[in-house]
Order: structure tokens, then sequence, then C-alpha cells
């Protein structure tokens, strides 16, 4: 009988756990679950009646109080536990200890997807147990708790061959991204990526940036140290077309230009084409003019007109020698109050800087973005290899070097409807005294980049655009000589585990004739 008694207590405990497994896995199956945990109930109480003197004798017992302690310890750990859960929970944190920080959306991301007003499915197609889709799943983990707008779904391709077909996928580890209409795939899903691609699918319209060629200027197409092609890479990965334009072929400037680019001209703009930017601006253009100092892109008027004027001089600033630069290539780390720098930490490099200066002018805003530091001085006299302040000829710093002016304008324009109606526009024309900056060689460094790509999305209107991009995920092996390799070895491999075999064998050596 007593047998029997120990066997019902055993199978109490088997069908209870098997009833709590199937209402986890199978909940559609209610009926069977709880059929398994009554039978289990049915058991144990017969087993706790058969076996209540026995039970009752071990819980008055010595071993039941120490076992009651036990048990109040082990619930109480369990309950700060469960206390814990609920607080990580409801706040969501991540913590990201790789190099360089690759797992912290940058703040882009964090500003686009946060902002999202419009639904965006995304479906990835990855191997269910590949590396990649885990890889990818701890970033964009990072997404899904940023906005609730923001779906995701998994695909296996070789699990799913109807839908990779129906979305038109040729490689695993390619995203859809989907938002109304608009869609778009990304076959290399990294969080720079996935950013510009959300915000592509958001977008309406795409603006038009030109580059002007035909005096000199940074080539867009060539890939030297003082070509543009990096930052023309980079406004078309932040989904802007990007063309050049020749005036002196085409003797205008497009009805699609957003924006006018003019980097580091070498020879002076002829007068006609000064007065097609002049026309553009205002009619609420958006120039952008890089000029590097001792070179002349002749458009004084121009400038003039726009409360702007370019000095003859080149920005010294001891400091930037200490930090291991050039005393001619001046470092920023301070910029002024402005939706272009919102969020801006990043110091910038600027290699041959010239000095501005603005002035009044009717209708004219001017607006100072950044100047040079406090020991910084604008120098005058720039023969000769030595470079010293002279406070009759040369500028005091902090000295300006970037300088934005705008227009308010109200031209008319027609409705569908046909009839005119007033839509405010406002020309903008920002001038910086240096184009290396943007160049192949700087464009990497620190806040270089992000600032000619934020100034450039401020002059087409695009704020969601303004902010810190995501960082690059670099590929950084760790490069050991054959004797660090040996060494490594040696201590892993030979004696952590000896010196663990020794002092176990020396403990049983004590403790064997005791």
């Amino acid at each position: 009988m007593s047998k029997f008694v120990s066997i019902s207590g055993w199978l109490g405990l088997f069908f209870l756990f098997i009833g709590l497994v199937i209402n986890i896995i199978l909940p559609a199956k209610t009926t069977t679950a709880l059929s398994a945990i009554v039978v289990g109930l049915m058991n144990i109480g017969f087993f706790v009646f058969s076996e209540r003197t026995k039970i009752k004798k071990f819980f008055t017992g010595r071993t039941a109080v120490h076992g009651a302690n036990s048990a109040v310890l082990t619930i109480t750990f369990l309950g700060i536990l469960v206390f814990v859960n609920l607080l990580l929970s409801r706040h969501n944190q991540r913590f990201d200890f790789t190099e360089g920080g690759i797992y912290t959306l940058s703040p882009q991301t964090n500003k686009v997807v946060s902002a999202l007003d419009k639904d965006v499915k995304m479906t990835a197609f990855f191997q269910t147990e590949s590396p990649e889709k885990a890889e990818f799943q701890t970033l964009v983990e990072g997404y899904l708790g940023l906005s609730n707008k923001l779906k995701l779904s998994f695909v296996d391709p070789d699990k799913s061959p109807a839908i990779t077909k129906q979305y038109g996928i040729k490689t695993y580890g390619t995203v859809s991204l989907e938002s109304g209409t608009n869609e778009t795939k990304i076959n290399n899903p990294t969080e720079d990526n996935l950013t510009n691609g959300i915000l592509k699918i958001l977008q309406d319209q795409k603006k038009t940036i030109y580059f002007l060629k035909g005096h000199g200027e940074r080539n867009t197409e060539a890939s030297g140290k003082e070509d543009y092609s990096q930052a023309k890479a980079s406004l078309e990965k932040d989904g802007h077309n990007v063309k050049t334009l020749l005036l002196l072929q085409t003797a205008q400037i497009p009805e699609d230009a957003d924006l006018v680019i003019v980097s580091g001209p070498q020879k002076p703009l002829l007068k006609k084409e000064e007065e097609l930017f002049e026309t553009y601006l205002n009619r609420g253009g958006a120039l952008l003019l890089l000029v590097d100092p001792q070179t002349d892109p002749g458009l004084k008027k121009l400038l003039s007109n726009w409360g702007i004027e370019l000095m003859d001089d080149l920005v010294i600033d001891p400091l930037s020698k200490l930090f291991g630069g050039d005393f001619a290539a001046p470092i920023v780390s301070s910029f002024e109050q402005h939706e272009i720098f919102k969020d801006f930490t990043l110091s910038s490099i600027f290699p041959l800087l010239r000095s501005i200066t603005t002035k009044k002018v009717n209708d004219i805003q001017t607006f100072v973005l950044f100047k040079s530091g406090q020991n910084s001085w604008g120098e005058t006299n720039l023969e000769g290899g030595k470079v010293k302040f002279d406070e009759k000829e040369d500028t005091k710093g902090p000295v300006t070097a970037a300088v934005i002016a705008t227009k308010k304008i109200s031209p008319a324009s027609k409705n569908k409807e046909g009839t005119l109606k007033q839509v405010e526009k406002e020309g903008r024309l920002i001038v910086i005294g240096d184009s290396d900056f943007a160049n192949n060689s700087y464009f990497g460094f620190s806040g270089n980049g992000d600032l000619f790509l934020n100034i450039a999305s401020w002059m087409v209107e695009e704020k969601n655009r303004i902010s810190i991009r995501p960082k690059e995920k670099k590929n950084n092996p760790i490069q050991l000589t054959r004797a660090q390799g040996i060494l490594i070895f040696i201590v892993t491999v030979v004696v952590i585990p000896g010196a663990t075999l020794l002092a176990g064998f020396n403990t049983w050596w004590r403790r064997r004739g005791l």
C-alpha cells in the first residue's frame, strides 16, 4: 500500500507538469491541460491524505524548521528577481560594450525613428539559425524600442520560397522596408543603410543638388585626396539626386535645383554667372559657397548685396599645433545656436581657412555659424614662411569663418485651380572660408562629414536629416606576434589548469588522513 501511495505522489507531480506545459505551448488545448491538472491534483490529494501523519511530523521537526528558513530565503530572493525583471521590462535599457559603440544607435537614428508618423514594415530575409540573423536582431531591437510604428517580421527564404519570390529577394540577409506604396530593399542592413532606407520610403520627393563646375571646383567624380567623391556619395546616400552644373554651357540654373554648391573655385565666375545666382537666390534658391584663401570667386557684388565680404587672410590658430595638427588648420569645436548644429558635439578641422565679415543690408538677415578659437587671428601677411600676430594689420580672434544670409521671398504661384496664391519662400546663402574640410582627405575626420551634410540638409529644408550619423562598423582584428601567441597558450592551457590541479591534489593529500 505504501508503495502505491508513493507512486501516486510522483504521478500527481507529473500530471501537473504536463498540464502546465500543454497550457503554455498549446493554449488552444484548454480541456486537455485542465484534465491533466485535475488528475495531478487528485493524486497529490490522495498522497497527502494517506501520508498525513508523516507529513505533520516532518513539518514540526527540526529539519522542517531549517527547511522553512531556506524556503523563506529562496522565496525572498525569487521575489527580488521578479521585481527587478518588472522594473527592467518597464524601463528598457541596452548596454553596448563594443569598441566605438557600434550597437548604440546614433542621434540621427533616434531622431528619425522616434518621430515616425507612418507605419513602417520591416521584413528581414535570414536563415533561421544564421549568425547574421542574430547580429541583425541585436541591432534592430534598438529600433523597435524607439517607436511602435515600426513592425518587424522574419522570413526564412529556404522555408518560405513563395514569399521570398513575391518580394523579389535574391540574397540572404536582405531587408525589405515598406511604408504605404513606397518600398526599398537593403542588401547590407547596417544602421546607416537601415536609417537611410527608412528616410527614403518616407520621402515623397527627392531633393536635387547641383555641384558647379568649370572654374576649377572640386571634382565629384574623382577619388583623389582633394576631390569630392565621398561628399557626393554621402549626399546620395541621404536620398538626394546629385548632379553637376556647367553654367557656361546651360546659361541658366535648372528649375529643379534645390541647392547649388560651389566648392572651391580656383578661377572667378563670370559676371553673367553672378547675375544668374543673384536671380536664383531672389526666387528662393539655396547656394552653398566654399571659398579657399588666396582665391577670388568673382562674386563680390552678389556677396555684398547679401551682407557678406570675404577677407584676404589666413586664419592661424597655435592651439591646433598642440593637438597634432597645423597652426594653419584651425579646429573648431564650438558652434553657434542654430538648427544646423542641434545636438552637434563633434569638432571639425578646416585646412587653410579664411575669415568672413558681415554688414547690414535691407531685407537680409545674416547669422554667424561658427568662429575660430580665442587664440587665433586672421593673418594678412601671407608672404614668407613665418607668421606672427600684428595687431595693426591682423584681425584678433575669434574670427568669423562661416556665415549664413537669408532673405524672405513671396513669389506668386498658381494652385491646382489655376488661381494665384502667395507662397512664402526663403533665399538661403551660406559662405564658408574653406572647401578642404569636405574633400576626401578630411570628410571622415570627426565632425567634418556630418557638418557638410547637415548644412546641405538644412538648405534643402530636410530638418529630419540634421544630426550625427551612424558609425561605421570597423574590423579591428588583434594582431599577435608568435611570442605573444605562445605566452597566451602557456598561461591559459598549461599554467591556470595546472595550478588548479595542484591545488586540488594538495587539498586531497592534506585531508586523506583525517
